[in-house]
């Protein structure tokens, strides 16, 4: 892997001119507020405590150990199995770091090294431990120009009968945490901007549905993807599943983002049934900005 990574950055140097995003997407500002005012009732009681079971938690996947020794902010791997080169080798199939914030791998590589390219890596708030991780992790990576990192996911951007057969046969993301791995389903492709006179409708902000703890929230979420969503299909999604978001620069128009929401697999779930559901959405919302 050492080996690749270093190939990889050197290649990608070589390049001199590459297309590629570095805005990072800011989000409002949290604003703190006072606490109500509470009144404290002390209760004595001769129960003793109860006691909860210690929790065992799983082991790291053996097969990370390495990057993780090499950066320590790994915390993951993604691929998109079907989107292969010549040689059957996958396009988009990257290690996912992490770190205090949303910049420093927009110009930094595996090895926390200066790149323009930079790497794919997820959203800092978003937890991912051994014994849970948020609803929805969100990734970023640029689109470069080469092909690397997350170019090949505007395969998707386009909203045509095309586009309904290149999802169908590629349907399926993996996206591993240190500690499982997991296949997602895409369930919504869509094209948005990033301020709000880019369109007509309030700005959504799709990143910042992280966990989506409460069914208003959820829905929320939900609907605002389906809304904007170049694809429908027969998935179910229902508060309580989770989601990876795939988040990458497009060139529609200034400051655009293609983005892929994708559903973890239930338990025993075929994935393979909802292949032929695709369709388009007839009513999907493009930005207004396309038509101005």
């Amino acid at each position: 892997m050492q080996k690749f990574l270093v190939i990889l950055l050197v290649a990608v140097m070589a390049l001199g001119v590459l297309t590629a995003c570095s805005k990072e997407i800011e989000e409002p500002i949290e604003i703190p507020t006072l606490p109500p005012e509470t009144t404290v009732t002390t209760t004595v009681t001769t129960e003793p405590p109860a006691t909860e079971p210690p929790v065992t938690e799983p082991e790291p996947l053996e097969k990370y150990l390495s990057y993780y020794e090499q950066n320590n902010d790994f915390v993951g791997w993604v691929c998109i199995p079907s989107i292969t080169d010549s040689k059957g080798v996958p396009k988009v199939n990257y290690a996912v770091l992490q770190t205090t914030d949303n910049s420093f791998y927009i110009d930094h590589d595996f090895d926390k090294n200066y790149s323009y390219a930079g790497w794919i890596y997820a959203d800092y708030k978003v937890p991912m431990t051994a014994t849970s991780q948020a609803d929805n992790i969100t990734l970023f990576g640029h689109s470069m120009k080469d092909g690397s990192f997350f170019r090949r996911v505007l395969d998707y951007n386009s909203y045509s009968k095309s586009g309904v057969d290149f999802l169908k046969k590629n349907s399926i993301v993996q996206f591993d945490t240190r500690y499982e791995e997991s296949d997602y389903i895409i369930v919504a492709c869509f094209l948005i901007g990033i301020y709000e006179n880019q369109d007509n409708l309030p700005l959504f902000q799709y990143f910042t549905y992280r966990n989506l703890d409460t069914q208003a929230k959820f829905d929320k979420f939900y609907e605002n993807i389906m809304l904007r969503s170049y694809f429908t299909s027969d998935i179910e999604c229902v508060w309580g599943d989770q989601f990876v978001t795939l988040s990458t620069c497009a060139y529609n128009f200034s400051d655009s983002r293609f983005v892929i929401v994708a559903r973890k697999a239930r338990e025993g779930e075929d994935l393979s049934s909802y292949i032929d559901s695709y369709r388009l959405n007839p009513d999907c919302h493009m930005p207004s900005i396309l038509y101005s």
